[in-house]
């Protein structure tokens, strides 16, 4: 693998490292500190979402405009500064503020998003490309597994705000090694040494304009299928970041030590799993895959659903449930994270990890309204799950339609 795509996945490890100090807990801070309901939840994490969103496909058709580099870069600055904001207005009980520096952080930090999908595309091909994915969503939970174990001490002999501030330390020396130590992509150095229009050298061929890059992907009806299926599938697996905790906690009334431990575990799981689920699955269609991981966590819902409506063994319930769903996260992530490079054209695949994150991150953030609308609507637990998972249906029959109409060497794994 090449040596830029190990050192970025360990600066992303140390990024996340940061961030998962505090972010798993943001949502019972607010529902046990500050007083917010479930669905003031949904709503604002909706509405910070929603607002980052546009700046997600904006960060995409400049990927494919400027260095990929420098906008990861960028992106890592922007967090740590906005990190210290938010560190601040926690630190002063302040809601608004806290929502104000989300928001633009989020909105800053979107627009380097697509940079790391396309600079990992513009060092490997076929299945190195997906290797080299998989590489970086291990650094990715690596860094999530330690910052949450050690994030929920934290959280408890600093205070939140203390934990945050924690954390914009490490994000700040996650910034300070990739800007250190990465190189410019082939294609980043290909933009440097590109040769100036002469008399005896024809001009370089013109970049599309966004317009036209967006109007293509628009006309690709294979690339919308699979846009549409990930949102939906998105729509399932987002469920993990908020609702999940939420219901464990507050139905099943599982610890904060336990929770920290559960999810810890999710990311250990990643770390010493994704590399053995990737190579075991080498050569499969991606949208198969992807219906693999879809199932596994509508069974791992499900499950902790009739385990809360028994209320019987609700810690094993909760820990089996980590491990089963974990597995289907590291299914899921193989095509989530490769399957837009391999689809979009070469000069496209910016913009289209751009359109397929943006959609992801529609799915997130409805996902958490969803749930906080459903929590707040029923206390069966068995209801709860089966309405959260109905989306997986839809994803299903959308992404067996579109292996049908894929290139089989585009869809392998």
């Amino acid at each position: 693998m090449n040596r830029n795509l190990r050192l970025l996945g360990i600066g992303v490890g140390l990024r996340m490292f940061g961030n998962a100090l505090y972010f798993p807990f943001l949502a019972l801070f607010l529902v046990n500190q500050l007083h917010v309901s479930y669905v003031e939840i949904g709503i604002i994490i909706t509405g910070v979402g929603l607002i980052q969103l546009p700046t997600t496909l904006l960060g995409g058709a400049l990927a494919d405009r400027v260095e990929r580099l420098r906008l990861i870069i960028f992106g890592l600055v922007a967090e740590v500064a906005t990190t210290a904001g938010l560190a601040y207005a926690f630190s002063i009980d302040s809601l608004v503020l806290a929502i104000t520096a989300a928001a633009i952080g989020g909105s800053l930090t979107s627009l380097a998003g697509p940079s790391y999908s396309a600079y990992i595309a513009d060092f490997a091909v076929g299945a190195e490309r997906t290797r080299g994915f998989t590489f970086f969503r291990i650094g990715f939970n690596a860094g999530y597994s330690a910052g949450v174990t050690l994030g929920g001490l934290l959280v408890s002999d600093l205070g939140f705000a203390g934990a945050v501030a924690v954390a914009v330390g490490i994000v700040a020396v996650g910034a300070a090694f990739l800007s250190v130590t990465l190189e410019p992509s082939p294609r980043d150095l290909a933009r440097r040494t590109q040769p100036l229009p002469s008399e005896s050298a024809p001009a370089p061929t013109r970049s599309r304009s966004m317009r036209e890059s967006f109007g293509l992907l628009r006309r690709d009806r294979v690339a919308l299928e699979l846009l549409v299926a990930f949102f939906l599938a998105s729509l399932v697996a987002g469920q993990w970041g908020v609702t999940f905790p939420l219901f464990v906690h507050n139905v099943l009334g599982i610890s904060y030590s336990l929770l920290g431990i559960g999810l810890a575990l999710n990311g250990l799981v990643v770390v010493f799993g994704q590399t053995v689920t990737t190579e075991s699955v080498i050569g499969q269609r991606h949208t198969s895959i992807a219906i693999w991981g879809l199932g596994l966590y509508v069974v791992s819902f499900l499950a902790l659903g009739l385990a809360g409506a028994l209320g019987t063994l609700p810690v094993i319930a909760f820990f089996v449930g980590v491990v089963v769903l974990t597995v289907g996260e590291n299914l899921l992530t193989i095509p989530q994270a490769t399957l837009p490079s391999n689809v979009a054209p070469k000069e496209e695949i910016g913009a289209y990890n751009g359109a397929f994150s943006m959609m992801a991150g529609i799915g997130f953030v409805l996902s958490v309204l969803v749930g906080g609308v459903v929590l707040s609507l029923t206390a069966n637990p068995v209801l709860i799950w089966l309405l959260l998972v109905a989306p997986a249906v839809p994803a299903v029959l959308l992404l067996r339609h579109a292996s049908r109409r894929i290139s089989p060497d585009v869809d392998r794994a």
